[in-house]
Formats: structure tokens, C-alpha cells, sequence
């Protein structure tokens, strides 16, 4: 995930196809492994423009795996992936790619793991989003919020996420919080060292009342109609319908 968009990317974002109709999945990483390699390679051109060659949500040891979920926009035929993210969890702390990237900087980190692994945890990671969704409207915030309706139907506690400056502007609307005891003051050099990420929790249901009442709205949408809830955002270059299909 980028920090901010460069100047080249946003005269991209100017240019950017219109996109009128998507589909938002979520479903096993088992059910279409060649859905799970479209993404991995989505990611990489995205982190690529930015310059970033390496991190550690790139491993690919998740794929087909029926303990991995896939958050992923679809074209409305079918055909293109747009923005993707996925939920991946595992019986040890090395399991969770954040642990991966930012473990060995603090040592409290690994007992903290083992200590919320048994509740039933997630982590949030390889998030990424096209120039064609941002133009339309709809940024990372519905990834986020999928995963956080998701929990409810996957029996988790806890849901974790490695984040971007980017994403931790909504921090706040959708109750999350930050775990400032790690790191630097709650921030590590990654990935690379003029970026600054830092590890973020959401407990549910307990952190469900700091939400932002948009934000439990969509929640009840998703739950009250998984397969089949629409909603329609608009963006600088117009409207978008979107269509979710939850598998899980």
C-alpha cells in the first residue's frame, strides 16, 4: 500500500478509464487460485509505480488456501480485477505477514501474537486499488469495511492490519486503534525507510461503538443481505454501482 500518491499518479487518476459497474467478492482464496495469482501480480504493479520492490505481504505461500479470504473488485463481465485485499491468519505468530516485515524490530510483538492468536485473529494485508476504482470513487475504505462486516461470519475477535499513512486516516471513522507501545512510538520503517507503517487492531464487537454511524451502516447492509446488496458511489469521473457476492 502507498503512502500518497505522486504527481505522475495523480495525472494517471485524471486520465483514468471510466468504470460504471463492479462486483465485490469475498470468498476463499481455495475456491479460484487463479483469482489469488491475478492478485498477487495487481499488487505488484501498483507497488511498483511507487517504487516499492519488496514487502512482505508479496509471499505467496497463502494461495489456495481455504484459511485465506479474498476481498477483490471485479470488471461487471468478469474479466479485470480492479482492487483486491485478503484476510489471512495461522497458528503462529510467523504466520501473520506483519510479524514478517516488522517482528524482529520489538520483541513484544511476537508474545503479544501468541497471546490473541487462540480468540480467532485475522490480519488485513496486500491491500491495493486501481486507478479505475479511485477515479470512480470508491478507495480502500470499502476493503476495510468488508473485512470488518466479515468477522461476524468467520467467528474472529481480532482483526490486524500493517498500515500506510494512507489507511490510518481512517483510523478514527471506522474505530480502529493503533498500537503506539510497538516500534517508535507505534512506528516502523517500512517498506522503506521514508515510509512509516504501524500495526492496528479492531477487536469485535468491542470496538463496534467507536465506529462512525456510516460505517455500522454498512455493516447491517452487508449483514442483512450478503449476496446481492448493492450501493452506488460517485466519484470525479461519475457514478458506480457495486454489487457484493460474500462466499464464505
Amino acid at each position: 500500500m502507498s503512502s500518497s500518491l505522486s504527481r505522475t499518479s495523480t495525472e494517471q487518476l485524471r486520465k483514468a478509464k471510466v468504470v460504471d459497474e463492479v462486483h465485490l467478492r469475498i470468498l476463499r482464496a481455495s475456491e479460484d487460485v487463479g483469482l489469488c495469482r491475478q492478485m498477487v501480480e495487481g499488487h505488484k504493479r501498483v507497488l511498483r509505480a511507487y517504487g516499492i520492490k519488496k514487502i512482505s505481504s508479496f509471499n505467496t505461500d497463502w494461495i489456495g488456501r481455504d484459511d485465506v479470504i479474498l476481498i477483490v473488485a471485479l470488471s461487471a463481465d468478469g474479466e479485470k480485477i480492479l482492487a483486491g485485499t485478503r484476510l489471512q491468519t495461522g497458528p503462529e505468530p510467523n504466520s501473520f505477514p506483519l510479524f514478517r516485515a516488522v517482528g524482529t524490530e520489538d520483541e513484544t510483538i511476537e508474545p503479544w501474537l501468541k497471546s490473541i492468536i487462540p480468540e480467532g485473529t485475522m490480519e488485513l494485508n496486500g491491500m491495493w486499488n486501481s486507478l479505475e476504482l479511485a477515479g470512480m470513487g470508491l478507495g480502500v475504505e470499502w476493503m476495510v469495511q468488508s473485512a470488518m462486516a466479515s468477522m461476524s461470519m468467520l467467528n474472529l475477535r481480532n482483526l490486524l492490519a500493517l498500515t500506510s499513512p494512507v489507511t490510518r486516516r481512517m483510523r478514527d471513522k471506522m474505530g480502529w486503534k493503533i498500537h503506539s507501545e510497538f516500534g517508535n512510538n507505534g512506528y516502523f520503517k517500512y517498506p522503506t525507510d521514508t515510509l512509516r507503517a504501524s500495526i492496528e487492531q479492531f477487536i469485535f464487537p468491542d470496538y463496534l461503538p467507536n465506529s462512525e454511524p456510516e460505517v455500522k451502516s454498512f455493516l447491517e447492509d452487508l449483514w442483512a443481505a450478503p449476496i446481492g446488496h448493492e450501493m452506488s458511489v460517485e466519484g470525479p469521473k461519475g457514478k458506480l454501482k457495486v454489487r457484493f457476492n460474500i462466499s464464505i
